[in-house]
């Protein structure tokens, strides 16, 4: 059967897979070509589906998505292709080819669920059924077609996880030009929960306000060039991680912290409400060590970007800027 040449070429890894959930992928992958091997076919049958279903399983954990054990194949495979498809776009018209295509390999798969329960492994049975060249080779190329596009497309959809991007952001990771834009652009900010958006720009601000270049300018100045592209909770989060850190302390870049929080507020709906909650948050802050050495500088950065803010927003602004002085250590104000 031609199926024997199909399942010798590799799969497709997505590069943020963790080994553990690739070690899945594997076994299962193995086992139908072990099966293809010995030409049996009931377990052809049920390893096709075991293979969809752990692919499936894996999109949706590296996601971030939980997925009890129990859950139907049919629930599992819908939630995963809807993950990977959403690299697509929303905007994009269900009637589309680029829709229609991996939807039509989505019902293949499917239809492996059916199979399985007639014809493969996984079920005792009272009666053998003969299982045809053609049940073997449709199982086969039904699961090889949708788990390669799967994988394959997975690497777009990890390219703009949350929680990868965002561990990378707190964790030191290099982000050369270009890198933090593309990874906005997959991870599809306006599309994400709003609590997604936040944590996201917390993170991208936090990085900023430790002098990373290339996040200051594709994760931040950004928005001033396209405003319409990024949310209001994303913009928020970013406000905040321009000066409160990981560890809850007040900290900010005295050079870019207060210009881009301004820009920033420019855009939002509610800039009043986002600079009372950075109020807040600042009041019960320590201070980071940068916070207590620069404060003068980052002081006179906050009064210069004044004339930026909302006329909504300049009271709190400035409310803030003097309550920050009234912390300062004498001989520094």
């Amino acid at each position: 059967m031609v199926i024997r040449n199909l399942v010798q070429e590799p799969l497709p890894r997505a590069e943020w897979v963790q080994d553990d959930q690739w070690a899945a992928i594997s076994d299962a992958y193995s086992r139908l070509s072990a099966a293809v091997t010995a030409d049996d076919r009931p377990l052809i049958v049920g390893s096709a589906k075991e293979l969809v279903e752990s692919v499936a399983r894996v999109t949706l954990v590296s996601y971030g998505r939980v997925v009890a054990d129990g859950d139907a194949y049919m629930s599992v495979l819908r939630s995963a292709h809807q993950v990977i498809e959403h690299v697509i776009g929303p905007a994009m018209p269900g009637n589309h080819p680029l829709r229609q295509i991996p939807e039509s390999a989505k019902k293949m798969a499917g239809q492996l669920r059916e199979l399985r329960n007639a014809y493969g492994t996984g079920h005792g049975r009272a009666v053998v059924h003969d299982v045809t060249d053609e049940v073997a080779e449709a199982a086969v190329h039904a699961a090889l077609l949708w788990t390669r596009w799967a994988l394959a497309r997975l690497q777009t959809v990890l390219l703009g996880a949350v929680s990868p991007l965002v561990s990378d952001l707190q964790n030191g990771a290099v982000f050369y030009g270009g890198d933090l834009a593309a990874r906005l652009e997959a991870a599809n900010v306006p599309e994400l929960e709003q609590s997604e958006q936040h944590r996201l720009g917390i993170a991208v601000g936090q990085r900023a306000a430790n002098e990373t270049n290339n996040v200051r300018l594709e994760g931040i100045r950004a928005c001033a060039d396209h405003p319409e592209h990024w949310p209001d909770a994303y913009r928020e989060g970013v406000v905040q991680g321009l000066f409160i850190n990981e560890d809850g302390q007040a900290h900010a870049y005295a050079a870019a912290s207060a210009d881009c929080a301004a820009e920033l507020l420019q855009h939002h709906s509610a800039p009043e409400r986002v600079l009372s909650d950075l109020s807040t948050l600042l009041a019960a802050a320590s201070w980071s060590l940068t916070f207590q050495h620069k404060q003068a500088e980052i002081l006179a950065s906050m009064k210069s970007a004044q004339s930026k803010v909302p006329a909504q927003a300049t009271e709190i602004w400035v409310s803030i800027i003097e309550k920050l002085e009234t912390r300062a250590p004498r001989g520094d104000r």
